[in-house]
């Protein structure tokens, strides 16, 4: 998501922990998987791995999804464009290579959406690249911007969907292309006095550390500068308050979690990938700083699901889309080896 209004806001009264120190992290080896060239004007926004280690990749500026090869100057393949829209963000897969994505109508020169224009889109991967189908699940008539998604039940079908503008999170059900807002809460809400084009819950993840132990759906709040997470039921609402994880980042993106619960995050505006210890709350960079221009406006991450890489992080970066300074959309490969718990 781009730019946007940001407020750090500081919340350390109801944090669990508000980390306020960090550390670069030592030994770190971070590849260069696939950059666009500048003069493409390819912004990515979002990622999704396949079960055969091949990237997914959506983009802000335009409609349309690659497929990258997960190797170093790995090839980038053309798969679909989402005609009659402006740009795509979330993306999940709920069966195997069935991938769902949102796709809608922010202008990133005004940023500015148009209201109740954000659609779901399913795409079965099974055939491609020779046959890629691509149906509508559902038009969100009430939305504002459309952003991360995360799966909350694969045989159910259900799916968590941000909504970045109106500050609420929907609970999609992609195979009968119904929805409600499951979630509601003053920390994905947009802050006191923010503006028109001010971005509040970002990237949306569920989590539960054992069988036995609470759920929640892990989220970022772009304009409050906060990781935080809301216990959830069965049903996927919400069984209590949500709680600030963590709080005073510049701009959090999306993320991945790892089995312990390892926050691995992007940071916008900081140009840079960080971890945030599930346990103690300690910062860690993993790549990039503020005045980084390799890591320009650092957007999302995931991990990869071979053997080979799991450990690994990808991690997609817009690469400043209409700044001076724009280097091209790039994804990056980050191996995190015991930083991460797999």
């Amino acid at each position: 998501m781009h730019r946007g209004f940001s407020l750090s806001a500081v919340l350390t009264s109801l944090a669990i922990v508000v980390s306020l120190c960090s550390r670069a992290a030592a030994g770190i080896v971070v590849e260069t998987i696939h950059r666009f060239p500048p003069n493409e004007s390819i912004a990515l926004e979002n990622l999704a791995v396949r079960k055969t280690g091949e990237i997914i990749v959506t983009l802000d500026n335009l409609p349309t999804i690659y497929q990258i090869e997960p190797e170093v100057n790995g090839s980038a393949t053309f798969i679909h464009t989402f005609e009659g829209y402006v740009g795509l963000h979330g993306i999940v897969e709920v069966q195997p290579d069935q991938f769902y994505i949102n796709a809608g109508n922010l202008s990133l020169v005004t940023h500015i959406d148009v209201p109740g224009s954000s659609s779901v889109f399913h795409v079965n991967m099974t055939g491609f690249p020779e046959n890629v189908q691509v149906n509508k699940v559902a038009d969100f008539p009430e939305s504002g911007i459309l952003n991360g998604m995360t799966l909350l039940s694969r045989d159910e079908g259900l799916v968590y969907i941000a909504d970045s503008r109106v500050g609420v999170v929907y609970l999609l059900d992609v195979y009968k292309g119904n929805y409600s807002v499951a979630i509601n809460d003053t920390l994905t809400n947009q802050p006191p006095g923010a503006s028109e084009i001010s971005n509040c819950v970002h990237g949306v993840h569920v989590f539960q550390r054992t069988p036995d132990s609470q759920k929640y759906l892990y989220f970022t709040n772009f304009a409050q500068g906060i990781v935080g997470r809301v216990p959830i039921c069965e049903n996927g609402l919400a069984s209590g308050p949500a709680e600030v994880v963590t709080g005073n980042l510049t701009t959090p993106e999306d993320f991945a979690l790892d089995e312990d619960g390892n926050i691995f995050l992007a940071l916008f505006d900081d140009n840079d990938f960080i971890r945030i210890d599930g346990r103690t709350h300690e910062i860690t960079v993993l790549a990039g700083s503020p005045n980084s221009t390799e890591y320009k406006w650092a957007s999302a991450a995931e991990f990869g699901r071979r053997d080979s890489d799991r450990r690994s992080l990808y991690a997609a970066i817009d690469g400043g889309y209409l700044a001076p300074d724009n280097v091209g959309g790039t994804l990056f490969r980050i191996e995190l080896g015991d930083l991460a718990v797999v």
